[in-house]
């Protein structure tokens, strides 16, 4: 049995940072952006990670292939 071919994968991690305080109105509209680019790309929600950086930030990371990166 031989080994499938190597497949080149690319990717871009995108993020949105929210400063602290934000208005929940923009923190909502924030994840509600980030589910639709994730949904578009074929991605589950479950892909983001949200954390709070040292400053307080909120921050949205995930990661898009790159042919959806604008």
């Amino acid at each position: 049995m031989s080994l499938p071919p190597r497949v080149l994968v690319h990717e871009t991690r995108a993020a949105r940072v929210l400063p602290a305080p934000s208005p929940l109105h923009v923190v909502a509209e924030t994840l509600d952006t980030v589910r639709a680019e994730l949904r578009a790309a074929s991605r589950p929600a479950a892909d983001a990670a949200v954390t709070v950086d040292a400053a307080g930030a909120l921050v949205v990371e995930y990661v898009l292939d790159p042919r959806d990166a604008q």
